[in-house]
């Protein structure tokens, strides 16, 4: 038991919220030769060899473990009460009822086919592209879509990413077609779960991954319809400008402090073989300007008014050398891509912020 555990804590303590309204969530539960823990949004359970039931605070279970036991043995007693002996301590403690312990999700599975820890290592990254608006909770998730390719998108509704293949590579396979919104908190414990390829399978409301031989990690999905986005990407430009990304990035980090705390907004000159960026708050009185040379542009002289928090969490998600920002008009969404083929399936989108010479016209 003790290798078992040294093993599903680790897990577990990311599921189980600190605070919860219900004192059970806050145990882990041994029942029917199966440990798990879970928040009723995720869920963590694990085949072991034992076949008592019973509840363990998981606290108390962090604080043996801490010291690093080299023996541990749980005993069941008859008055309700586990005690823990490990190495030459004990602790002893009231188990609450198994049988308050929630059941697994319900429902039939699907197979969805063998992802790798690549796979969720990208759908993680797209993390910073969702929201934390609850209000909107398709938007607080990634939309995962498996249709002989698997392809994914996240956005707040200022701010895309959509890669268009997350098996680029080709390493995984995929079994049945299928589209879902995975929760934040569900990616963010795989991310650091998942370390090789796992099976997976869904059902109506939930995803269920096979972490290993006898562990499995159950996330209900967000049920809520995920907007049409694709009818927000741009199919053609006018024009576009290449930049140095790292230039780019330094601009933008450079001229952040000085933004309106509001509005965050800085206008972007696109010239011929420059950027005028200039950010201004009326409010403080502060103007501050700087320029950015260019790698090449095509298409007219533009104005544009980026937010630049979020621009810069998309120059942050762009790997590679050199930028390509395509664009319309001031008033319509701008495009950023990689230019140099490490991230040939990936797009980002922001949205502009509409600039105030342009309403006086």
């Amino acid at each position: 038991m003790l290798n078992n555990l040294i093993r599903f804590i680790p897990i577990a303590e990311k599921i189980i919220n600190r605070r919860t309204t219900l004192p059970i969530l806050e145990h882990v539960c041994l029942r029917n030769g199966y440990l798990t823990a879970t928040d009723l949004e995720n869920t963590i359970r694990m085949k072991v060899d034992d076949d008592r039931n019973y509840t363990i605070p998981i606290n108390i279970l962090k604080i043996v473990l801490k010291a690093k036991p080299k023996v541990l043995d749980i005993d069941v007693l008859e008055d309700g009460k586990v005690k823990l002996k490990y190495d030459s301590r004990t602790v002893s403690f009231q188990s609450r009822y198994p049988e308050e312990f929630p059941n697994l999700p319900n429902g039939k599975y699907q197979a969805a086919g063998k992802w790798t820890a690549d796979i969720i290592k990208m759908l993680y990254s797209q993390l910073p592209y969702t929201s934390n608006d609850e209000l909107k909770p398709a938007l607080t998730g990634v939309l995962v879509d498996q249709n002989g390719t698997l392809s994914s998108c996240a956005t707040d509704g200022h701010i895309l990413r959509q890669i268009m293949d997350v098996n680029l590579n080709g390493e995984a396979k995929l079994i049945n077609n299928f589209k879902a919104i995975i929760p934040k908190k569900a990616l963010q414990i795989l991310s650091r779960a998942v370390k090789t390829d796992v099976n997976v399978a869904f059902s109506d409301n939930h995803l269920r991954l096979k972490l290993n031989k006898n562990m499995e990690f159950f996330a209900r999905l967000i049920d809520d319809r995920y907007p049409e986005f694709e009818d927000v990407i741009p199919k053609q430009f006018s024009g576009s400008v290449a930049l140095d990304k790292r230039s780019f990035a330094a601009i933008v980090n450079d001229a952040k402090p000085f933004v309106n705390s509001e509005t965050k907004q800085c206008e972007f000159a696109i010239l011929k073989s420059s950027i005028e960026v200039c950010v201004t708050d009326n409010e403080k009185d502060i103007h501050w300007h700087s320029d950015l040379p260019v790698i090449d542009r095509d298409g007219e002289d533009i104005t544009i008014g980026l937010n630049l928090v979020l621009l810069e969490k998309i120059l942050k998600g762009i790997d590679e050398n050199d930028t390509l920002w395509q664009y319309n008009t001031p008033l319509t969404a701008s495009v950023l891509t990689g230019i140099n083929g490490t991230q040939p399936n990936i797009l980002n989108l922001v949205m502009p912020i509409r600039i105030e010479e342009d309403e006086d016209e």
